[in-house]
Order: C-alpha cells, then structure tokens, then sequence
C-alpha cells in the first residue's frame, strides 16, 4: 500500500521571450517580485538572449526579431505552486500587452531530479492537468546525467547551448536541496 508523502520541493525555471530585453528584464523582475511578494528570490541563472529562430508561431502577435532567454530563481517552491506562477505570468503578460497583443512571453516550469515541466494552458495528449484551466509537460527528461528531449520537446530545448544552462540549473537545484536535507538532520 503506497503512502502519501509530500513532494520534494522544485526549482522554478522561467523560458522568456520577446522583441526587446529591457521588456523582458522588467517582466522577469515584476514576476520575481509578485510571486509571494518575491518568495522566488533572486536570479540565480541567466542564459544569454538568443534569437529566436525555431518558429515564426509569434511574429504576427509580437513582430520579428524576437529573443528568447532562459532562467532559475535561487528559492526553491512546492511543484503545486506552478499554477499559481503560470496564473500570474499570464496575468504580466495580459498587463503588459499592447494594441496588436503581447510584448512578453512568460512560460514558467520548474526543474526537479527527473527533469524539467513545463506548464502551457494548451492542451495535448503527453499533459497533464495541474487545476485551474492548465497542463504540465515533462518537457525533458533527466538521464545519465544530462538532460534529454522527449518526442514533443520544442526545438530550442534541444540545442546544446540551451541544455547546458538547464544542466546546470540542475546542479544549482540538486545543491540547493542537498543543503536543505543536511540542514534539517
């Protein structure tokens, strides 16, 4: 007979985007403060803005050029609390829109031992439901010691510039839960 115990806790994980990155530095940086009242805690790793490059799904909506950014936020959450961050990225997305729609891109996840979910208000078969109108997809998956893509993974998860920031956004993670561990023994 299983036993419910409660989940470990997850690093949040936020894959940004838009036309311009001081547009992104202020949606981060409302994000990071709104969530709990800045329970997120600072950036703890930030990639580099790449262009991007893999789709033009957006375009029409936020114009061309657009640059996308991956990033960690150094205090750990419960996995539940996704809906709520997702909730509130979509709401910073709603305010900050302009006449033709969006001008930031927020989708948070979150980063565990066994890989990296993704949550989408999108529904398709690989999801699953969190609550509240949302789906989390196990975007990749964690194994001999790397990330790795699953069949749906969108393309810019699976370059190696982009994996390597998330492995070590694991790292960071799997730190950061090992010294709350040691801490309560």
């Amino acid at each position: 007979m299983s036993r419910i115990k409660e989940p470990p806790l997850v690093k949040v994980f936020l894959a940004a985007f838009g036309p311009e990155p001081k547009l992104l530095d202020a949606a981060v940086e409302r994000l990071r403060r709104e969530y709990l009242e800045g329970y997120l805690g600072p950036v703890d790793i930030q990639s580099p803005d790449y262009p991007l490059e893999e789709t033009d799904y957006y375009a029409k909506e936020m114009g061309p050029n657009l640059v996308k950014r991956y990033l960690s936020f150094a205090n750990l959450i419960f996995p539940e609390h996704l809906v709520y961050l997702k909730l509130l990225a979509m709401d910073i997305e709603d305010v900050t829109s302009r006449a033709n729609g969006r001008v930031v891109n927020l989708d948070p996840g979150y980063i565990f031992s066994g890989g990296l979910v993704l949550s989408t208000g999108k529904f398709s078969g690989h999801r699953l439901f969190l609550g509240r109108g949302l789906w989390g997809e196990l975007t990749l998956h964690y194994h001999r010691g790397a990330f790795e893509p699953q069949p749906w993974t969108y393309r810019d998860y699976k370059k190696p510039e982009v994996i390597g920031i998330l492995n070590a956004m694991r790292q960071s993670y799997q730190k950061a839960f090992l010294g709350m561990a040691h801490a309560k023994a």
